[in-house]
């Protein structure tokens, strides 16, 4: 979509609505007619859906109302998320307020799992004995549960967003996603309960719009509709008058979408899914500031350890992906009983991310796994997981996550069956990687004032993601910032940050380049600027010149192995280059990337990665100037097209691959220092240090370094590699040099060994 020129009537139905013809595009391109524009922009209260459009609304509100007025004791009953979470608070405030006998109950994921069980229910019973229970964010599977406490003579109110299964529970019923066609059905469990009190006591909902916005941001529910309206006006109220609890745990007054998103859901989140989540209720409950503070503290020492616990089962589950064929298999399922099954979910999340199809992640260790799925936006987890329900013990979800339970007895069929049933069921297209912009900008456009009206499109999150720029260029060239991994961009009015990442980019970026961003406001210094965020980097044309990218791949000569390296024909390599997954094509020069697109035309049509890969799904591609932290592990085969500056560089990559082969059969092209050039740059680095001079970027350091030693750029990173490996020098992020004096063998470096062996 070309972003630069606009039709008359773009322009006339733009300047009707008061918005660019930019803007109008972008909204049109997101499903959004002309009328629907302004109260997409601007939300109102007012267009709030009937509380009565959900099924069984009045009938919920109806018990709750007799309840309240007869001072019976109500046990609300909810999630350990923070979706549920919220949903408790949201009812506990307003019964409360409304002087109703209320109290909660939130299980244990550990010892009680998910959702309503007769187990926890008689605890409830022997020490509570409510009169009626209402269930928030789950119960809509729960029929043994309801016959129970009818059985024991308790009603049950029942009010969720799960998909519902063929039998409901026999007591009272209040679902969204229940009869769609009546609304609502995108809501999450939080916002179902705000529904309960709207249908109970009218405006007062107003007051709990920050507590929902929460929820409806955290549980990753579509933001568009009613959800837009609550997080709009939500969010909106915690600038205005922030909940004290809500502000201690966010650090600010002002929150946005992606604080809500990335700092404060995981907190909230972390109490339940290491055990209790009983606690993280008070956020929203207590009043006093030191018991606020304390919970605050308690909720992020409970997220560091988290974020410790999943990136161990990430980790794990990577190693067991190693090799994973995606011509055969397009759904990772994993079992391991030293797992968390508080952090699956999150687990299961990243890697759908990373390798772009479903994952279904199980623990346990006794006759019973727990599992949590996520997918991919082209399979829906529920549907295809409910093909197979015979197999669980439980089951509950959504389109794009999903909760299993099933005996230990039945997990490799099921692991076999939803296989097949992938692979059966969906093409292979929907498993290759593909980023969607919103539009393609020009190098020209005023970036600046678009950044300023996409403010109008927050809060962002899914259903109405932050805007995905595309941009063409020649000729782009990133440096790094500072010393640090990051790198950036400066043209045109406009300035690209990528992540660490993206550091191989650094000084070497030519030819046509496609980048994709997201936009916004960047200030510093007050000067006020467009600022915006790499997604992903790809070279439509390779132009690096071999000298530079020798210096990208000097890594290599820290890499030996010992793995069995074949040989491979060109019309093989053409006919691997036709397929979808499995295969990556290495080159480490211009000159070896242009042999290789002529006697391999098929490799034209492929994604080219520059140093690092944008995501760890094997499909089909060319990998110009492999960085150090190139994943080769998961691409079934490793076609090497040119020579390598290493001889053990080859065989180390055929280690970590299920086949590696040579497609020209060349040698290592070694690279070239002299010990006396390696002494040299000691002597300049030292030099620097003792007048304790600074270099502002890396650039200004190699050139300090260069001239002092009368280096080539060759010459300079090799030496500075081995001095580092030995410890002998440095470089802070701020470029200050430290040296050790002490006398050291050259020899002790892997990366002088290498280069030496092969001299």
């Amino acid at each position: 979509m070309d972003g630069t020129v606009f039709t008359a009537e773009e322009k006339d139905a733009a300047k009707k609505l008061g918005i660019s013809a930019r803007l109008l595009r972008l909204l049109r391109g997101r499903g959004l007619s002309d009328g629907d524009i302004p109260g997409f922009l601007q939300p109102s209260l007012s267009a709030l859906s009937s509380p009565y459009d959900i099924f069984g609304m009045r009938e919920a509100a109806e018990r709750v109302r007799r309840a309240v007025e007869n001072r019976e004791k109500i046990l609300i009953f909810g999630d350990y998320d923070c979706d549920g979470i919220c949903a408790i608070s949201i009812l506990m405030l307003a019964l409360r307020a409304k002087g109703a006998d209320a109290d909660y109950f939130i299980p244990n994921r550990l010892t009680d799992g998910y959702g309503m069980n007769v187990g926890a229910l008689e605890r409830i019973v022997a020490h509570r004995r409510p009169d009626l229970v209402i269930t928030v964010d789950c119960g809509i599977t729960a029929v043994e549960e309801a016959e129970y406490l009818r059985a024991q003579g308790i009603d049950l109110v029942v009010t969720d967003h799960h998909e519902p299964q063929e039998k409901l529970p026999d007591c009272i019923v209040a679902d969204a996603k229940i009869d769609r066609g009546r609304g609502f059905s995108d809501l999450c469990g939080a916002g179902v309960a705000l529904a309960l009190v709207r249908a109970l006591f009218g405006d007062e909902y107003k007051k709990y719009l920050d507590i929902c916005a929460v929820a409806t941001i955290a549980d990753v529910v579509p933001l568009v509709g009613d959800n837009r309206i609550i997080a709009y006006y939500g969010l909106k109220m915690c600038a205005e008058s922030p909940r004290r609890g809500i502000k201690i745990l966010a650090g600010s007054e002002k929150l946005t979408s992606q604080d809500v998103m990335f700092r404060l859901a995981p907190r909230i989140n972390a109490a339940g899914r290491l055990g209790s989540a009983m606690k993280a209720v008070g956020l929203f409950l207590d009043e006093d500031y030191f018991m606020l503070k304390t919970l605050a503290e308690e909720l992020e020492r409970d997220n560091a350890r988290r974020q410790e616990i999943c990136e161990q089962v990430v980790a794990d589950a990577k190693r067991a992906l190693r090799g994973i064929d995606f011509d055969r298999t397009r759904i990772i399922v994993l079992h391991d009983a030293s797992w968390e099954a508080g952090v699956l979910g999150i687990a299961a999340a990243r890697l759908v991310e990373e390798f772009k199809c479903p994952a279904v992640l199980f623990s346990g260790d006794g006759e019973e796994y727990k599992g949590s799925a996520r997918s991919v936006k082209s399979v829906n987890i529920f549907e295809l997981l409910s093909r197979h329900s015979g197999l669980y013990t439980t089951f509950g979800g959504h389109a794009q996550a999903a909760g299993v339970g099933m005996l230990a007895a039945n997990f490799a069929r099921f692991k076999e069956e939803v296989e097949r049933d992938v692979a059966e069921h969906y093409p292979a297209e929907d498993f290759l990687p593909a980023d969607v912009c919103d539009m393609r900008l020009a190098p020209d456009e005023d970036f600046l004032s678009l950044a300023k009206e996409l403010e109008l499109l927050e809060p962002t999150g899914y259903g109405n993601p932050k805007p995905v720029f595309e941009m063409e260029e020649s000729g782009m060239k990133f440096e790094r910032i500072g010393f640090g991994p990051h790198v950036k961009y400066a043209g045109g009015g406009l300035e690209l940050v990528g992540f660490s990442r993206f550091s191989q980019l650094a000084g070497t970026t030519r030819g046509r380049t496609a980048v994709e961003f997201s936009l916004g406001v960047g200030c510093f210094r007050n000067r006020v600027y467009a600022q915006g965020i790499l997604r992903s980097v790809s070279a439509l044309t390779v132009e690096i010149d071999d000298a530079q990218a020798r210096l990208m791949c000097l890594h290599q000569l820290r890499r030996t192995g010992a793995g069995k390296v074949g040989r491979a024909g060109i019309a093989d390599a053409r006919k691997w280059a036709r397929g979808k997954f499995g295969t990556a094509f290495v080159v480490f020069t211009q000159a070896e990337y242009e042999r290789l697109l002529a006697d391999v035309p098929e490799c034209a049509g492929l994604p080219v990665f520059v140093g690092a890969q944008k995501w760890l799904n094997p499909a089909t591609c060319v990998v110009f100037a492999p960085s150090a932290q190139f994943e080769f592990a998961y691409f079934g085969r490793v076609v090497i097209a040119g020579r390598p500056l290493s001889a053990g560089y080859a065989p180390y990559i055929a280690e970590r691959t299920a086949e590696c082969l040579s497609l020209y059969g060349e040698e290592a092209a070694p690279p070239c220092v002299t010990d006396q050039k390696i002494r040299a740059a000691f002597v300049a680095f030292d030099l620097m240090a003792r007048r304790k001079e600074h270099a502002r970027t890396p650039h200004d350091l190699a050139a300090a370094v260069r001239a002092q030693a009368k280096l080539t750029a060759e010459e300079y990173e090799i030496s500075r590699l081995i001095l580092e490996d030995l410890g002998l020098i440095s470089v802070s992020d701020r470029g200050i040099i430290t040296v050790s004096r002490q006398k050291t063998d050259l020899g002790q470096s892997a990366y002088y060994q290498n280069v030496r062996h092969q001299q």
